[in-house]
């Protein structure tokens, strides 16, 4: 009996070994590590063209973007979102090479007479420079770009943009004088059902694809392009992408847009148990579970899942537990690979990252495809 579970532990712990394991040195066994991944998450991932370039806006997303969350949910979601459109068995990925710093802000500054500028114009002017602002409040916070190389000639044959928009507008404005005045507002202040940020965003994309197509320094080629709404600043979830649209190289208007249902949830939250109890309480035994094996461990155990289009499409979850040992980790691992099934669906990929003090010490994955649990300390 000892012998097959031994063997069992060594079945479900080498697959991940070798990926914790690979070297920057071993490049194929980089490459493999890589595809790897790709399969446990069920996600296309794009090559990078050699020698890889900078986007010529690097730093403005930074400066315009509210926090951390939101710009990596918009980087890696207009990735992911352009497998759709460019394959990434055809396509290179390259970092945005055409829409430069100035253009971005031109386009983030308030309308003027002379059409420069995408945000609302203050119609109106006070003596109050805080309540202008947010009575005509920035909605355009960035865009975003993306470049996809044909593999087979080396030319960029599409572009996707992502237009990023405020749903919260943060306000830093001085006076005449030179005092500052910071404050907040919601950009849609209605309780109509529409979403004013989606339709502005829309009329946005309009003049942005004008601008693109009537430059001759952009190529002639389709454009993906998506809308993307930010969260709060202090929010612990990233924002939402709202709508797409594609545009082949041989037109110059959009004719379609197509709604976005793509959210995430946190665990544990009010709003998750209001969406799908069912899996909250699937989540609540299985916490309660891994406490329950490690209470002198006091571990802490929260997640993020994604639901498209209403259903369930990813779960993440974290396990903090400070200051664990070796042999600790290895007994937490093999509790949380048996109670994974609390939580495991056939179709959907699962990952368990076990964190001591900020830093991953250990990983437990679902695989759909291989319909195997693979765990590893790191």
């Amino acid at each position: 009996m000892a012998m097959k579970k031994s063997r069992l532990m060594l079945f479900l712990f080498a697959p991940i070994l070798i990926l914790a394991s690979c070297s920057g040195e071993d490049e194929s066994a980089t490459a493999n590590e890589k595809k790897y991944i790709s399969s446990i998450q069920k996600k296309e991932v794009y090559e990078i063209q050699q020698p890889a370039k900078v986007n010529i806006a690097r730093g403005s997303i930074i400066k315009n973007m509210n926090n951390a969350l939101n710009i990596n949910e918009i980087e890696r979601g207009l990735m992911n979102l352009s497998v759709n459109h460019f394959s990434t068995d055809k396509f290179y990925m390259q970092e945005g090479q055409y829409l430069e710093e100035k253009t971005i802000s031109q386009w983030l500054s308030r309308k003027t007479d002379e059409g420069i500028g995408l945000n609302p114009a203050i119609e109106t002017i006070s003596d109050n420079v805080l309540e202008d602002e947010k009575k005509y409040p920035l909605i355009l916070s960035h865009v975003l770009e993306k470049n996809f190389i044909n593999k087979e000639n080396n030319k960029v044959e599409g572009l996707s943009i992502a237009i990023s928009l405020n749903e919260f507008y943060d306000i830093r404005v001085s006076d005449a004088n030179g005092l500052i005045y910071t404050g907040q507002v919601k950009v849609d202040q209605n309780n109509d059902d529409i979403n004013d940020v989606k339709n502005y965003g829309k009329e946005v994309a309009k003049r942005i694809l004008e601008d693109i197509r009537k430059n001759e320094k952009y190529p002639r080629v389709p454009i993906y392009l998506a809308l993307y709404q930010e969260s709060n600043i202090n929010d612990i979830m990233p924002g939402i992408f709202l709508a797409e649209t594609f545009i082949p190289k041989d037109a110059d208007t959009i004719t379609k847009w197509f709604d976005i249902d793509k959210k995430h949830y946190i665990f544990p939250s009010d709003a998750l148990y209001s969406l799908d109890q069912n899996m909250y309480n699937k989540l609540l035994i299985f916490k309660e579970d891994i406490q329950g094996g490690f209470k002198h461990l006091n571990p802490k155990i929260m997640g993020k899942l994604r639901y498209e289009d209403g259903k369930l499409t990813d779960i993440n979850l974290e396990i903090h537990v400070p200051l664990i040992n070796d042999i600790e980790l290895i007994g937490l691992l093999q509790l949380t690979s048996t109670k994974i099934n609390t939580i495991l669906f056939d179709y959907i990929p699962i990952t368990i990252r076990v964190i001591d003090q900020k830093q991953d010490v250990g990983i437990v994955l679902w695989d759909p495809t291989e319909k195997q649990i693979f765990a590893s300390p790191i």
